[in-house]
């Protein structure tokens, strides 16, 4: 009697284990689908979700502790953070170049949401009445080039436009003289860019004359500061 009573708890036990391996094989399976289903999409999102799935499926089949440390670095098609915030990275890096060369005075940057204006003054640029550029004006522009480059796959539309003062005499022929010599401009400073690098393909020119003042014209601070030519970039938001 005693002995077959324990062949019978012998046998209930066998029966208990056979479910624990059926349970780890299951397991498996469904790790093995999660990883063939994570191999047929780039999308990192649903990679980390695989990783996440894996990890909790693992340690369900039993308890362990471990430690590891990597480091690693790779290129790619991946977004960088210039072109995570193409503008940011214009805004930051110019601010610095302005006051690293006490520019304060001959540019200004102004930001929004989604445009940035590159305000560069009239006594930075041009020699007199003229679309000559002066020597000293190349390296900023080269500068504007060089960070605007960097993001250039990530800008929407890049404007250049001629600003010119109001000095009061709007005959005919002073108000033609002050359309073209701000268009004039803006063609200067666009072929200047693309000279350096720039695709001519998501630029345009435009001429305000003396009609889209940032400052009074009654004084001479005043003029300076509206005979300019901004460059408005635009990100890929608009």
């Amino acid at each position: 009697m005693r002995k077959r009573r324990a062949d019978e708890e012998e046998k209930s036990g066998n029966g208990e284990r056979w479910l624990l391996t059926y349970s780890d094989l299951i397991t498996l399976l469904l790790a093995l689908f999660i990883i063939m289903y994570g191999m047929s999409t780039e999308n990192a999102s649903k990679v980390q979700a695989v990783s996440t799935a894996l990890s909790e499926a693992f340690n369900s089949t039993g308890a362990g502790t471990g430690d590891s440390t990597g480091t690693g670095k790779g290129g790619g098609g991946g977004t960088s953070l210039e072109n995570a915030d193409p503008l940011g990275t214009i805004y930051k890096q110019l601010n610095g170049y302005i006051e690293q060369n006490d520019l304060e005075d001959n540019v200004d940057l102004v930001k929004s949401d989604h445009a940035i204006s590159i305000r560069l003054k009239d006594k930075l640029l041009f020699l007199g009445d003229s679309t000559v550029l002066k020597p000293g004006s190349e390296d900023t522009l080269k500068k504007v080039c060089q960070v605007v480059d960097q993001v250039y796959g990530n800008v929407q539309h890049l404007t250049i436009t001629g600003n010119t003062a109001d000095l009061g005499n709007h005959d005919p022929e002073n108000e033609a003289d002050s359309w073209q010599l701000s268009v004039d401009r803006a063609v200067t400073i666009l072929d200047f860019l693309t000279a350096n690098g720039l695709g001519p393909e998501k630029m345009s020119v435009e001429g305000n004359s003396h009609y889209n003042p940032v400052a009074g014209n009654d004084t001479e601070e005043g003029r300076a500061a509206n005979r300019r030519v901004e460059i408005t970039i635009t990100d890929g938001a608009n």
